[in-house]
């Protein structure tokens, strides 16, 4: 078993996403990884620690956020950011800019149906931001393969893949590690059936699901789902000891 898998069994369980993601590399440090939606930078620095050859293209709109990660990683040299929104077009978009400053999105709250976000994390304000496709980042860039595109971008994954078009219908990401949403946290934003749809459409398939949090009344909200390429598929995961 290559270092850092995790066997299926072990995978409901575990906790350690960027383990599950760096057994997808036979052993070696992936060395391109765009973190589209990166915060503060928590898992940035999960990233640098665990991947030791990784350079990380750090992407965060919010401004407040954007300056924390700056702060942290500008003097890195392996850590190279953007303070843009990754989404399907190129230009000016609306920030909806919440208290909680990670929950800020390019889709506003929503004004029916049951709340599953906290009632304390209200709308901030505004902020128009510039937003870029990974599609014509990557083609300035000098980019030829990802090999972790990870998303966490509150409702907007499906649309950091649509500008992902020629990158997936040339399977040059070796693995996506996406938020998903099972009810709507945020007006418009698709939901984990159609993202996986969407992928699955690209020649994708989902590897595994980590369930992260439920409603009170026991409705699973979102979690974070792992999808490979083919050629992840064939050469890591289907060489693995067949099931007993």
């Amino acid at each position: 078993m290559p270092a850092g898998f995790v066997s299926s069994s072990e995978l409901l369980d575990t906790r350690d996403r960027e383990q599950v993601l760096a057994g997808l590399f036979l052993g070696r440090s992936p060395r391109l990884v765009c973190d589209v939606g990166a915060s503060i930078g928590r898992v940035t620095a999960a990233y640098l620690r665990l991947f030791p050859e990784a350079r990380i293209h750090a992407f965060e709109p919010h401004p407040d956020s954007h300056a924390r990660l700056v702060a942290a990683f500008g003097g890195e040299p392996r850590v190279h950011i953007e303070r843009v929104a990754v989404t399907d077009a190129e230009g000016p978009i609306v920030l909806h800019a919440n208290l909680l400053r990670a929950t800020s999105s390019t889709f506003p709250r929503p004004a029916a149906g049951r709340r599953y976000f906290p009632a304390a994390d209200g709308w901030d304000r505004d902020v128009e931001v510039r937003s870029i496709t990974l599609d014509a980042y990557c083609e300035r860039s000098g980019i030829e393969h990802i090999d972790i595109l990870k998303l966490d971008v509150q409702g907007g994954e499906l649309a950091a893949l649509r500008g992902a078009r020629r990158l997936l219908a040339e399977q040059r990401i070796a693995a996506i590690f996406a938020e998903v949403f099972f009810v709507p946290h945020y007006a418009g934003a698709p939901l984990f059936h159609t993202l996986w749809s969407h992928l699955e459409a690209c020649g994708y398939t989902l590897f595994t699901l980590f369930p992260t949090r439920q409603g009170r009344n026991g409705q699973l909200r979102f979690g974070d789902a792992i999808f490979i390429s083919p050629q992840v598929r064939a050469e890591v995961v289907d060489q693995q000891a067949a099931e007993p």
